[in-house]
């Protein structure tokens, strides 16, 4: 089946009609993510030690997120969670997996290989910073069948949808207890999928080592007439008058060079602007087509969210998203 890369959640409630998902290769996935832990990093030696790739142990854990998908969610769609998918470093609040680690987590959920993946969440920048960021991770891990739900699960209420509170499994055949008793679905593991990740790292992330690597006279990350430098924060951020929030008390600031196009301003109403509106916003802030692009923000969210943007604007653009939490703790030089 053919989806557009941004689907409206008409869209998607005509696909439960027609019973289309978790069917004919169509999947439906709930990404929520409770913002507030953004800014509580753990502790990154103790997470290694303890859980470092250790799924079944991670997602025995109290879930805010999950907790927040279980009191409302779009029908059929089973919960993906960032701090599952991802995991804290010395330098990054969500650092990269291998492929191969990733690839168990997704596995787990009983996603198959070559299925279209339909994300959605909910909350701030009309529920796609956190969509976002999955898809940029599928699309890190070699899936470029994605697509996002515009305006996600607060659009989907607002339009009058329906919704459940179901803990959806993937691939659960019943089963029984030794009296005979069902065993609710929420104790039963799902069945694993056959999705199977690549690395496609370097084609859509770039590290602190290539910033700073030597070309000519010049490091990369000062070749501003040649890339597209983007911080994609909000403009108080970037111009130093708020904190970051991660973590809370550091106030924002920014890399000499880097263009201010903040993702927040590509939503409208709780709804993403067109990819002619996004075309037109881009190129008056400076934006040029025909130059590869780098984006950063605090942790990769809303870089992530840019970086789908701009892509759906410009397909043919070479984005790479900087992942690090705070620049500065890397020794970029900032303002």
């Amino acid at each position: 089946m053919s989806l557009k890369r941004l689907v409206d959640v008409g869209t998607v409630s005509q696909l439960l009609k027609k019973n289309i998902i978790n069917k004919e290769g169509v999947r439906l996935l709930d990404c929520t993510y409770e913002h507030s832990l953004v800014a509580q990093k753990p502790d990154w030696r103790q997470f290694k030690k303890e859980y470092y790739g250790n799924f079944e142990r991670l997602l025995g854990l109290p879930c805010p997120s999950k907790e927040l998908y279980l009191s409302g969610h779009i029908p059929k769609a089973p919960h993906l969670c960032l701090d599952v998918a991802l995991y804290p470093s010395q330098y990054e609040r969500f650092a990269l997996y291998p492929p191969e680690l990733f690839q168990e987590y997704i596995q787990m959920t009983g996603i198959d290989a070559g299925e279209h993946l339909i994300l959605y969440a909910r909350g701030m920048f009309g529920g796609m910073l956190h969509a976002s960021k999955f898809a940029w991770l599928f699309k890190t891990y070699g899936h470029e069948k994605v697509s996002l739900v515009d305006g996600g699960f607060d659009e989907w209420v607002k339009q009058g949808f329906e919704v459940s509170k179901d803990d959806v499994k993937l691939k659960v055949e019943p089963q029984f207890g030794k009296t005979g008793t069902l065993i609710p679905t929420e104790l039963v593991h799902s069945q694993r999928g056959s999705w199977k990740a690549s690395d496609n790292f370097s084609k859509y992330n770039i590290k602190f080592e290539q910033l700073e690597e030597q070309h000519g006279e010049r490091k990369y990350i000062e070749w501003t007439d040649d890339l597209n430098l983007l911080d994609s924060r909000v403009r108080g951020q970037f111009e130093g008058t708020v904190p970051t929030g991660c973590p809370p008390s550091v106030t924002g600031t920014h890399i000499p060079g880097f263009k201010n196009i903040p993702a927040a301003e590509l939503v409208e109403e709780g709804l993403t602007r067109s990819p002619e509106e996004i075309r037109d916003y881009l190129e008056v802030h400076g934006f040029k087509a025909d130059r590869p692009t780098v984006i950063m923000c605090n942790v990769g969210l809303q870089a992530a969210m840019l970086a789908y943007a701009i892509e759906s604007a410009f397909p043919h653009n070479p984005i790479q998203v900087y992942n690090v939490s705070v620049a500065a703790e890397n020794g970029l030089k900032v303002r």
